[in-house]
């Protein structure tokens, strides 16, 4: 299983090529073997034929002269493919046909059926162990122990015509092979295009797919994956609208109930009752806030970063609270200016909340502003990062220390992140404490500037 996973790819067009690579490979072995086995035969078709004119018409002529004439005169008689001499007494080769060469044989025989009437030796040989290809070596006799020795001077069978049928077959299918991948990278840019902007569905505002590009079953996805945002976006909007209109009508009975508060003779349980209340409406208000920065819709618009985060630092500063600033004197992007300060201004409140300080850190990267928020407190163990970013998850610590909440303040500062198309991480500072990383890009596309 191991191996299976490894030698198949994981993409689609990395699939459709190792299933090309593998046809276009047996395709090269069969057509290598196939066209090579062809060569052969018409080669030795050819040969055969060849041979065959040259042995009835050399033993025509050599029987027709002078026994002392034969000898020069078949020299003359030789060719540039083939090498003819006269032997006379038991020529060097064995006698009979030799399994190897048979075909030429029979085809030897088919062209001129004259020479079945003659003895007959054919043999295939190596003109050096040190060479593979093999060369056609014969003799025929004309007369008792009058023989005539013949020799191909070009191979006959051997790894030569494998070879350059091989570079040939090959050369082709590696043409097939590359126009076949681009071709498949082509088709799958629609379906690469439709995984990465899936990706973004939740994270941004509404993603539209082209329900007019790529093949038919891309189109049928790009309109699922529309009607699919259709009805979230529907059923978020009810349910983000019956929230907050439950939320802005307990607004009115919470400001009955603090008017009523004077009525209470009893000055602690009047105190608890304005406390009660206030919790109340701080956890509505981050209820709200929440809601809002889930599906923001405002403009970018240039920022000053350094400026913001030093504002904040002030106002806490005026409250009573140890905030210090560190950073560069101007920073400008464009950011959605309402939401972010609502962000940072929720990291510092929990950090002046659970540690008394925060330090607000302002660091300039090449694409991106990063807005940390540290602190000296007890921090979040590691196992608890991701899950306090979640909404309506609070720690043992923040139930039991007093503070007011729903959960909702980390949660609010990932919706404004990922609204800027951003991150917000979370880690331990040194030596104690805990450290909110707000990163956004410093240079937002065009169409949202």
């Amino acid at each position: 299983m191991i191996g299976r996973g490894r030698l198949w790819p994981k993409g689609f067009t990395g699939r459709v090529t190792l299933v090309l690579v593998l046809a276009v490979a047996v395709q090269f072995i069969a057509g290598t073997l196939l066209i090579g086995a062809g060569e052969a035969h018409i080669q030795r078709q050819g040969l055969g034929k060849r041979i065959a004119e040259q042995l009835v018409t050399a033993e025509r002529v050599v029987t027709a002269v002078a026994p002392q004439d034969r000898a020069p005169l078949l020299g003359s008689l030789s060719t540039i493919h083939l090498q003819m001499r006269l032997v006379e007494g038991a020529p060097q080769i064995a006698p009979g046909i030799a399994p190897d060469a048979a075909e030429i044989a029979r085809s030897l025989v088919r062209w001129e059926p004259e020479l079945a009437k003659n003895d007959l030796r054919l043999a295939m040989v190596r003109k050096s162990p040190l060479v593979l290809d093999r060369h056609l070596e014969g003799a025929l006799r004309i007369a008792p122990d009058v023989w005539i020795a013949f020799e191909t001077n070009e191979p006959v069978a051997g790894w030569t015509p494998l070879i350059r049928t091989s570079l040939t077959v090959g050369i082709v299918a590696l043409l097939v092979l590359g126009s076949a991948a681009v071709l498949v990278r082509t088709l799958s840019a629609p379906l690469r295009q439709l995984s990465s902007d899936a990706k973004l569905i939740g994270t941004t505002a509404r993603i539209p797919f082209d329900e007019q590009a790529g093949p038919l079953e891309l189109r049928q996805v790009s309109h699922a994956l529309n009607l699919m945002q259709d009805r979230i976006e529907a059923a978020m909007n009810q349910r983000t609208q019956a929230l907050m209109a439950v939320g802005h009508d307990l607004r009115t009975p919470l400001a009955r109930l603090r008017l009523r508060i004077g009525a209470i003779a009893d000055e602690q349980d009047r105190a608890e009752a304005r406390s009660d209340i206030e919790q109340m409406t701080a956890m509505l208000q981050e209820l709200l806030e929440y809601f809002e920065t889930g599906d923001l819709k405002q403009d970018y618009e240039p920022t000053d970063l350094s400026s913001l985060c030093q504002t904040i630092g002030e106002k806490f500063a005026d409250l009573g609270y140890d905030v210090d600033y560190r950073g560069p004197e101007r920073a400008v992007v464009a950011a959605l200016h309402n939401s972010l300060t609502r962000a940072i201004e929720n990291l510092v409140d929990n950090a002046v909340k659970f540690a008394g300080h925060a330090t607000i850190e302002l660091e300039l990267t090449e694409t991106h502003a990063v807005i940390a928020v540290e602190d000296g407190g007890p921090g979040i163990p590691w196992a608890d990062m991701k899950r306090v970013m979640q909404p309506f998850e609070r720690l043992d610590i923040a139930r039991s220390g007093g503070h007011p909440g729903m959960g909702l303040g980390l949660s609010i500062v990932r919706n404004v992140a990922e609204a800027h198309g951003g991150t917000f991480e979370l880690s331990r500072a040194e030596p104690t404490g805990l450290r909110a990383a707000l990163v956004i890009p410093q240079k937002q596309p065009p169409e949202i500037l």
